[in-house]
């Protein structure tokens, strides 16, 4: 099953499901620098903020001499995390949603006592950020500046969603289903899986580079089709970001949100997908990603589509909690008058997410 490798075929079989933001910090002078050679060591880093109380679900990283991430990982709800790297200095940052990033004094691996780092950083603030028209490929300074605001934010999101394997464990099974659906919504046929949920991601990926290359649907209206949807990993890799354009937009149906719509760059013309990542503006949470396919010849015609949304959980950490992709059911006809056309006869549906509470605890116990 895989949330980023939708593949549907003519008879509608199939699953579904994701640019890079890079934040330069300025690293002090470090006279010793880690290399390969260096055995790794352990680092055990509590956050806690002014008030004394942990902060959970935070992306807390090891900066080398070069700005590289060497260890990530997102803090627990008591607010810590080990992390590993070769013996040499670095500093600790730490990104949460809302807050602008932390960095810390440089320190030293190996190190025996638990480092102790008290965040207070300044919010970010959303609901005052300027959208003015600009060309999605053709950004000015300052309306660079403010996609970078907002696409680290869901930078935060989507690198939280890909580490939070060890908060899945806790909630139990998750779901997949295929529906076939009449144009007027009624649904004709039905099918659900229900899986347990364990130590790997539910919802997977296709790689970036393949989607990149070979197009997100493949085949034609004789041999049928396959679709592609995209994840955390494609909606982060450096491929994505070098073949989409990216800019700030709002919409009146979505008070309090902002979002940062992608489509593909000019003279593409590989089937793509375009859509918006949408982020509440008070919270700066990133709430639902929504697409569309283009430049996938007759379905660029039809409302082929789908979103997934995502959910912090307890911990503070995140996870992609629905996802649906429907296409639809097309029939071609043909007339001795007029050239032939393509009819919408239905829809198919594919989706999934995480099962949560009771519903999870009463599938566990009918097995």
């Amino acid at each position: 099953m895989s949330l980023g490798s939708l593949t549907i075929d003519r008879r509608g079989r199939g699953l579904s499901a994701a640019i890079v933001f890079v934040s330069v910090l300025p690293l002090a002078s470090m006279s010793q620098v880690p290399t390969a050679r260096d055995p790794p060591s352990d680092l055990s880093v509590r956050l806690q903020s002014p008030g004394g109380n942990p902060v959970e679900g935070a992306l807390v990283a090891l900066l080398d001499a070069r700005d590289s991430v060497v260890a990530e990982g997102l803090s627990t709800e008591g607010g810590t995390r080990v992390l590993r790297a070769p013996t040499g200095a670095y500093r600790v940052r730490v990104r949460r949603i809302g807050y602008l990033p932390f960095i810390s004094q440089a320190i030293v691996l190996p190190r025996a006592e638990e480092l102790h780092l008290v965040v207070e950083t300044p919010n970010v603030v959303l609901n005052d950020v300027v959208i003015t028209a600009s060309s999605p490929c053709r950004q000015n300074e300052s309306t660079s500046q403010a996609l970078g605001v907002v696409w680290d934010e869901i930078d935060k999101a989507l690198r939280a969603s890909q580490l939070t394997i060890q908060d899945l464990s806790g909630f139990g099974r998750g779901q997949v289903y295929h529906r076939e659906i009449r144009p007027d919504g009624g649904v004709l046929s039905s099918d659900t899986t229900h899986f347990a949920i364990t130590n790997r991601r539910p919802f997977g990926a296709v790689h970036p580079d393949t989607l990149a290359k070979n197009g997100y649907v493949l085949g034609d209206e004789y041999s049928g089709w396959h679709y592609f949807a995209p994840d955390e990993t494609v909606l982060l890799s450096e491929r994505f970001a070098a073949t989409h354009c990216f800019r700030l937009v709002r919409d009146r149906a979505r008070s309090g949100e902002i979002g940062v719509s992608f489509e593909p760059i000019p003279r593409r013309n590989v089937a793509d997908i375009a859509g918006v990542l949408w982020v509440d503006e008070r919270t700066a949470e990133l709430r639902e990603v929504v697409f569309r396919y283009v430049n996938a010849g007759v379905l660029s015609r039809f409302n082929a589509g789908g979103f997934t949304r995502f959910l912090r959980v307890p911990s503070g950490a995140w996870i992609v909690d629905e996802w649906r992709l429907r296409v639809p059911r097309l029939e071609k006809r043909h007339s001795l008058l007029l050239p032939p056309q393509f009819f919408v006869i239905g829809y198919y549906e594919n989706g999934g997410g995480i099962l949560f509470g009771r519903t999870a605890n009463a599938l566990q116990e009918k097995r």
